[in-house]
């Protein structure tokens, strides 16, 4: 699953509960920060921490973050899925 920046806006709430609001979950525009070289890494640890670089956004997102940003997306999905699904009658 590609966590991006929009993704972390709309789960905005979710993170609040789960995550300090002192910590740096992401950071924007990295190209043009001192992070730029993470893009050629695949990432970087800053203040302890490991960001993942997404290139599709220009961003650097925590790894713990990405990791239980999509074990609480995946539930979501594949509920979804089973609804859209038709029962079948025996």
């Amino acid at each position: 699953m590609n966590i991006s920046l929009q993704t972390l806006r709309d789960n905005e709430a979710w993170l609040k509960e789960h995550f300090s609001s002192k910590d740096s979950i992401a950071i924007a525009n990295v190209s043009m920060t001192q992070f730029s070289v993470a893009r050629f890494y695949g990432g970087c640890k800053y203040n302890g921490k490991y960001y993942v670089y997404n290139p599709t956004d220009d961003s650097l997102i925590r790894e713990d973050v990405i990791a239980k940003l999509s074990n609480y997306l995946k539930p979501k999905k594949s509920k979804l899925v089973k609804q859209s699904q038709p029962e079948l009658a025996l």
